[in-house]
């Protein structure tokens, strides 16, 4: 690790560090605040205890949102997947002019305000009967993980050598036999790295489920916040640490899966 050594440079790494701390203060402050046996927040507990966790984990309801979050997440992610993978393969075909307009398209919504996009779902699922279902709010997650899919396998096809798929297709293999015995199996890492990602978009989203969810398919994100607004809860750090920690530990193993194919070339 290399420090730096102008003033200005070491002035700018500082305020840099003080920023990221203030912004990162909030998260840590919830871990410690989660070991309280009091019936109220403090920062620092005066009666340390594991009751909270011991009340989250016997918890009928908060399990059962909890599951219907990791039910949406997971369709959301075999949607994105899916989409993502063939919006990929076709993007990476275009010419310079093309590519670029599809690539903003499909990164479009990651740049529309997400409260945009949840009111135009809302009237529209409205119509068909989808909102307050699980399908509806798992749809439209899945549009928000589609830029992440996209992103990652789009900068591993960049990456692939076109001569193997050149060579397969001249030895008479399909299309679809080619990228199912050629181009997956170099993919399969990167495939893995974004489903992990896009279930973290799912699973953390807060915004659109706020639209779409119905009394009887609230989220976890949507009962937290129902939580904070509705009640004063000291049941509430708990559950904002294990988010926390589960958010960590999906977006860190997303990463670690994207590095490991290079380090294997």
């Amino acid at each position: 690790m290399r420090f730096p050594k102008k003033p200005a440079d070491l002035a700018l790494a500082v305020i840099g560090c003080l920023v990221i701390g203030f912004l990162l203060l909030p998260v840590v402050v919830v871990l410690p605040m989660s070991f309280n046996a009091a019936p109220y927040f403090e920062i620092i507990p005066s009666q340390p205890s594991f009751i909270q966790y011991e009340r989250l984990f016997s918890s009928a309801d908060w399990f059962e949102v909890l599951w219907r979050s990791v039910h949406v997440a997971a369709l959301a992610t075999l949607i994105a997947s899916v989409v993502g993978v063939l919006a990929a393969l076709g993007t990476v075909r275009l010419g310079a002019r093309w590519r670029s307009m599809a690539e903003a398209l499909l990164l479009s919504p990651q740049i529309i305000p997400s409260v945009v996009i949840a009111a135009s779902a809302y009237y529209v699922f409205a119509t068909f009967g989808l909102v307050g279902s699980v399908a509806g709010i798992a749809l439209m997650h899945a549009l928000l993980a589609v830029p992440f899919v996209v992103i990652l396998v789009l900068s591993r096809l960049e990456s692939l050598d076109p001569a193997m798929v050149q060579a397969s297709a001249s030895l008479g293999a399909s299309p679809v036999r080619t990228f199912w015995l050629v181009t997956l199996p170099q993919l399969k890492l990167t495939l893995v790295a974004s489903s992990v990602l896009a279930f973290h978009v799912s699973f953390d989203e807060v915004v659109v489920a706020l639209f779409l969810s119905g009394a009887r398919t609230k989220t976890l994100p949507v009962k937290l916040w129902d939580s904070i607004l509705f009640e004063v809860s000291p049941l509430l750090p708990a559950i904002s640490t294990v988010v926390v920690l589960a958010s960590v530990l999906i977006v860190g193993s997303a990463m670690w899966l994207q590095r490991r194919p290079d380090r294997a070339e």
